[in-house]
């Protein structure tokens, strides 16, 4: 390769990562600085191949990053994971401690039930008890009612939480039981993580067991909880048009994963395939901070850009790139640049000025070349100015 076509390439820097020191679970609302639109991982060819028709999705919880997936953006029904959308709805509707007068709406409730009779008064919390450990589809109707006055005024209410979550979908129905209860495994991994944002979800959905306030122990219908080290939660489900369904999560060392699967062929296999998804995350990747500078050469003197400290999840030994382009200029900041974990591209990093001084502009004709030749000799420059 010539000189000229060298310093017309985009060159590709290898930026060194700092593996972050702790991981603090954020608020799925919060509006998150560095990577986006991340490109999953691709599963490995055993792993697809075994899927046979499921759609998979891992997430980092600290990140909201989608770290693998297979078949992650096709919408489905999810069946009664629909219920964390439902729980959703509540708490933002309805404090902690409000009394709930069970309606005639509960009558004949199909599917699943947390046996709710009509004239039974119960906390907001022992319904949200019975709807995602016993995944009561009365309880769904009773909630439903008490924030909205009916089924249908309520869905409406699920599709807003769903739109602040960035989410498009339009439920239809607060139990799961309809076909338009559909989402991708992505979109359910992010509803998942935002349940377990919210405290009165998390202390719900990770319990082997709860004693209601009225006394009853409540069994969680989710084996998971019990079979996997560190699970925190979530949500089960089950259709006939929707398969199994699993929206599982664990927490070791301070990191939080979430794994959904989809259209499981029974609960065997839809547990087997979270537990290998959480155990890949754990075992096969890590959470890495990327917080370098380059320095470019003028002469005025060096102007250094650097890209905002991002955390990110890759997979163990993988090396973290950066692509500045060639005619970067000092005076001209970007306002993001693209990163590479390996060779995939992954997402695009804010950038800043590093060196806090302005760049003089208007210094002559000498100054002019003496830039100009710096530039030409930008890649070398840039790999020496590396930090």
């Amino acid at each position: 390769m010539t000189s000229r076509s060298r310093v017309q390439m985009v060159v590709g820097l290898l930026i060194s990562a700092l593996v972050a020191s702790s991981i603090t679970p954020l608020p799925a609302a919060a509006q998150e600085p560095g990577l986006h639109v991340l490109a999953p991982s691709p599963l490995d060819a055993t792993f697809a191949a075994a899927a046979q028709g499921i759609s998979l999705v891992l997430l980092e919880g600290s990140t909201g990053q989608i770290i693998a997936a297979a078949d992650g953006e096709r919408r489905r029904p999810i069946a009664s994971a629909i219920k964390l959308v439902t729980a959703l709805t509540v708490v933002e509707a309805l404090p902690a401690g409000s009394r709930i007068v069970v309606g005639e709406e509960v009558r004949g409730a199909e599917g699943s039930s947390f046996g709710l009779r009509p004239g039974e008064v119960l906390s907001v919390e022992d319904l949200l008890a019975g709807l995602l450990l016993r995944s009561g589809n009365d309880a769904a109707l009773a909630l439903a009612h008490a924030v909205a006055g009916s089924e249908a005024a309520f869905v409406a209410r699920m599709a807003a939480v769903l739109k602040a979550l960035g989410i498009d979908a339009s439920p239809a129905s607060a139990s799961g039981l309809a076909e338009g209860d559909a989402l991708s495994a992505a979109e359910l991994a992010l509803v998942s993580r935002a349940a377990l944002a919210e405290p009165r979800i998390r202390d719900i959905v990770g319990l082997v067991e709860l004693r209601s306030d009225g006394g009853t122990v409540l069994e969680n219908r989710n084996l998971f909880i019990g079979q996997f080290f560190g699970a925190t939660g979530l949500k089960t489900g089950f259709t006939n048009p929707a398969g199994y369904v699993l929206t599982a999560s664990a927490q070791r060392d301070g990191r939080e994963l979430i794994a959904v699967i989809l259209g499981a062929p029974d609960d065997i296999a839809r547990r087997a395939s979270a537990s290998r998804l959480l155990e890949y995350g754990f075992t096969a990747t890590s959470v890495r901070t990327v917080d370098r500078s380059v320095t470019l050469r003028t002469s005025h003197g060096p102007v250094r850009f650097g890209i905002e400290g991002v955390s990110v999840t890759v997979e163990n030994g993988s090396d973290v790139l950066a692509m500045w382009s060639r005619t970067l200029r000092p005076d001209d900041i970007p306002s993001e640049v693209e990163v590479l974990i390996g060779t995939r591209p992954s997402g695009r990093a804010q950038v800043t000025r590093r060196d806090g001084r302005d760049v003089q502009r208007g210094r002559g004709l000498g100054a002019a070349l003496a830039d100009g030749v710096y530039a030409g000799l930008r890649p070398f420059g840039l790999h020496e100015g590396l930090r």
